[in-house]
């Protein structure tokens, strides 16, 4: 079966996916006067429960993060973004 990938994108905490899904891409980007981070849950509505993953990007850059194998999510993808200006796009399906 093909999936179709959809994206969501952040620059304060949020809800990204709100269903089942699989992971396939993260990224993260800082802008030039601070670093920034980022915190997905497998969770719906709320910055807690299981950690689907951690980055960290240095002041200006951007990181960029793709799993070998799409990861599962079993309650949705809560992102908890830290950072002045900080933005992340997240890659689901």
């Amino acid at each position: 079966m093909i999936m179709i990938a959809q994206s969501g994108r952040v620059a304060a905490d949020g809800a990204i996916v709100t269903r089942p899904g699989h992971l396939h891409a993260v990224c993260l980007a800082a802008a030039a006067g601070a670093a920034a981070t980022l915190i997905l849950y497998d969770n719906a509505s709320a910055a807690s429960g299981t950690r689907l993953l951690t980055l960290t990007a240095p002041a200006g850059e951007s990181i960029c993060f793709t799993p070998g194998v799409a990861w599962p999510f079993v309650n949705g993808v809560y992102a908890d973004i830290g950072g002045a200006s900080a933005e992340a796009t997240i890659l689901y399906s």
